[in-house]
């Protein structure tokens, strides 16, 4: 059995070492694409471009309003987050330091939470923030995601429980009630994994395509998901700025990901096995 274990090993890593390469391939051929001009994408797709420059992405400036849907994007974001690390921390630290009846269920309601997608609760939550008066509204959206609070629970809640309890004994020593020693001690120790949370769940909202979809009508109100969605639905026409956009939409949270995987990956294993 000891001998299947490195082939095993082997052949996951040449599964995922396969997968990565696609998935650049593809991000890399799309990338190359975004420079190329509508004339030579639809005519000339796989030939290398007589005109190599910067002309689709100047033209989604100018003519469709790249900023106004990346200032949507970017509110709906922080928006999101903000809400999410003060819901879930404060949620976490409640089941995580305390000990009280239902308990176990409060944990197997957010174990739910993770098993179901929104997509199934979508026309019951429509109608609720319609008649809160949130429809078409990015608050209505990030209220919605807001609401995804089961992994970011589950990695607090771990966190707070392998605490020593000594910390917050000195605390109230100290004289720290329960608000202060949230919120100065036990906070600031799970900022690495609030961290990693907030990359996280930043590569989620960012490509939130459902949500907003049903959210909101109004154009000045979309997100670049719905800009993209938009360029897609008439694909021969706005071919170039489909694949400028999507660039615009996918590189720059794919190379912050990249960047802070190291704190990304330390972060959920203080959430999972800090001790």
């Amino acid at each position: 059995m000891n001998n299947l274990r490195p082939t095993r090993t082997y052949v996951s890593s040449a599964i995922l070492w396969l997968y990565s390469s696609f998935t650049l391939f593809v991000l890399g051929y799309m990338t190359y694409q975004s420079f190329r001009s509508k004339k030579e994408l639809l005519s000339n797709t796989f030939g290398w471009p007589d005109v190599f420059g910067f002309a689709n992405l100047k033209k989604l400036f100018a003519e469709a309003d790249f900023l106004r849907y990346l200032f949507n994007s970017a509110w709906i974001l922080i928006a999101t987050l903000a809400a999410i690390i003060m819901l879930s921390s404060m949620v976490a630290y409640g089941i995580g330091k305390y000990r009280f009846r239902l308990k176990g269920a409060v944990l197997i309601y957010f174990l739910i939470g993770l098993m179901f997608p929104v997509q199934l609760g979508i026309v019951p939550i429509f109608l609720l923030i319609r008649d809160m008066g949130l429809l078409n509204s990015q608050w209505g959206v990030a209220l919605v995601l807001a609401s995804g609070l089961s992994m970011p629970v589950f990695l607090l809640t771990t966190f707070f429980e392998k605490l020593p309890n000594d910390l917050y004994e000195s605390a109230k020593i100290d004289g720290a009630g329960e608000w202060t020693t949230f919120i100065r001690v036990m906070f600031p120790l799970a900022s690495p994994v609030i961290f990693s949370i907030c990359i996280i769940m930043s590569v989620q909202i960012w490509n939130q395509f459902f949500v907003p979809l049903i959210m909101l009508q109004s154009e000045d109100n979309k997100t670049i998901p719905l800009m993209i969605m938009k360029f897609t639905n008439n694909l021969m026409y706005n071919i170039d700025l489909a694949m400028v956009g999507s660039v615009m939409a996918t590189v720059p949270i794919l190379i912050l990901f990249f960047l802070f995987s190291g704190k990304v990956l330390e972060g959920v294993a203080s959430g999972g096995v800090k001790g």
